[in-house]
């Protein structure tokens, strides 16, 4: 069975997606346009309390990911954590996939922060 594809998103669709996920708090969402590899994506950087905090964040990302098979790229440094996401069967551009699993993450963090 083959994964559907979704078009990529026109700027302004992007902008009301990241207002809407921006407003459930900090840090906020942004687009950007990344060299390396060359895609449009979604990225934001979240800071938790400790490490242990930070992987416990990061397993339910994974957890969260593996079951919408939409991967994100995540670079983490001790507390901060580094989050991308396009869809590279978009030519890697932003699609209502990228926004859904921004949301998703973003209310674990928003809930992480206050059960620690």
């Amino acid at each position: 069975m083959s994964r559907r594809v979704l078009p990529a998103l026109h700027e302004i669709s992007i902008r009301q997606g990241l207002e809407k996920i921006n407003q459930l708090g900090h840090p906020h969402w942004h687009m950007n346009i990344f060299d390396e590899p060359p895609c449009h994506a979604l990225h934001v950087q979240y800071h938790l309390k400790n490490f242990k905090v930070t992987w416990e964040f990061l397993n339910s990302v994974a957890q969260l990911a593996a079951s919408k098979k939409h991967h994100p790229t995540i670079t983490t440094t001790y507390n901060k954590v580094d989050i991308r996401l396009t869809t590279h069967d978009a030519d890697n551009n932003v699609t209502q996939d990228d926004l859904d699993m921004a949301e998703a993450i973003h209310k674990q963090y928003q809930d992480l922060l206050k059960s620690t």
